[in-house]
């Protein structure tokens, strides 16, 4: 499905609920104005009205669209599964290892996959990799961690940097706090993705704090993206309006943040 989302192409949500809709589980600061469970609640969308809470409804996975990935040609990134976090404690291992043997056979397209729980990809990714006799994943499966302030930075980071990628990725989004210095993290990732919030009742987020992420990627020469700033963003403690709803125009932004990278890498 194409998307808005401005460091993919296309969103691909193969884990769904058997009637309808999505479902995750909260994890964290970042998920309290959670945007999928906002959508999965409204039916319009194609929502099933149920919280991201709780036990899970009955799910499904889209094996057809994992077969798929196999046999398109055009290059592309995908981002895989939105709406929920395929490394959640509720999903199958077998099914997570069949949407890896799925990109594995799709090599001339890029999946990138979120999770808040990196404990959880590092044992699963190492359980498939094994089975394959391999030492390292692919390179056109990238693995990515989402972090909101400097706790999750340091509990996250730690388990990504095990997980044997050769791109690996933070999503700093929505960032809540400034994570200070985060240089000693930097030989660890190759992509750095950084977002304020956006929607109703958006938390505020400072652009000295996204600068100062910006600056510290620069520096190590680690590539960073700066995705939007957010619904309710400040500088120097005034609020900073932007014409975009999200803050996510690249003409808007102060010029010392207007970069997004991408990592310099060749699939074959």
């Amino acid at each position: 499905m194409s998307t808005n989302i401005e460091w993919t192409d296309q969103t691909e949500n193969i884990i769904r609920a058997k009637e309808g809709g999505w479902w995750c589980h909260k994890k964290s600061e970042g998920c309290a104005n959670c945007y999928a469970e906002k959508l999965n609640k409204n039916s319009f969308f194609g929502g099933n009205k149920q919280p991201y809470s709780g036990e899970p409804p009955e799910l499904v996975l889209d094996t057809e669209a994992i077969r798929k990935w196999g046999f398109q040609r055009k290059p592309k990134k995908h981002f895989v599964s939105s709406m929920t976090d395929v490394f959640g404690e509720w999903v199958p291992r077998f099914w997570q290892h069949e949407m890896l043997d799925g990109m594995f056979v799709a090599p001339n397209q890029i999946f990138q996959i979120l999770t808040k729980r990196p404990e959880i990809m590092l044992s699963s990714m190492d359980e498939w990799l094994s089975c394959h006799g391999l030492d390292k994943l692919p390179l056109n499966i990238w693995s990515g961690t989402s972090i909101e302030n400097r706790r999750t930075l340091e509990e996250r980071s730690q388990f990504l940097a095990q997980i044997p990628a050769l791109i690996r990725f933070w999503s700093v989004e929505p960032l809540l706090e400034d994570l200070g210095d985060i240089t000693q993290y930097l030989n660890d990732v190759q992509l750095v993705i950084i977002g304020g919030e956006s929607g109703p009742n958006s938390r505020p987020c400072h652009i000295e704090w996204i600068n100062s992420i910006v600056q510290q990627c620069q520096s190590a020469k680690t590539p960073v993206f700066v995705k939007q700033l957010g619904a309710n963003v400040y500088l120097n403690q005034q609020p900073f309006k932007t014409k975009h709803a999200k803050g996510g125009e690249l003409a808007e932004f102060p010029q010392q943040i207007q970069i997004r990278e991408f990592p310099n890498f060749t699939c074959d």
